[in-house]
């Protein structure tokens, strides 16, 4: 089963409809994007459900895309660590 905006917002801790729609957005393109750096279609790869590992990384990418909507902080400039691309790291094929 795909992630659902319920599961971001519940990562989040945000119970607020007003931006299940940006949320939607984020969440999808967190998936697309690890779809692609792994290389794997998570469709037919995972039709029971991707690995937990998989799906936190997921999750960590869109709720960073969520938080961090801009490119730079205006209390302090300093790359915020990702730590999505490690738990992607082990599914990553190569070939």
């Amino acid at each position: 089963m795909a992630l659902q905006v319920s599961d971001l917002k519940l990562h989040l801790k945000i119970d607020f409809p007003d931006d299940d729609l940006e949320l939607d957005r984020m969440l999808s393109a967190a998936t697309m994007h690890a779809e692609r750096y792994l290389r794997r279609d998570f469709a037919t790869e995972y039709p029971d459900g991707l690995p937990k590992p998989i799906e936190v990384a997921i999750m960590q990418h869109a709720a960073n895309m969520y938080r961090f909507r801009e490119t730079a902080s205006t209390s302090s400039i300093t790359e915020v660590p990702m730590g999505w691309k490690e738990l992607l790291s082990t599914y990553r094929v190569f070939s």
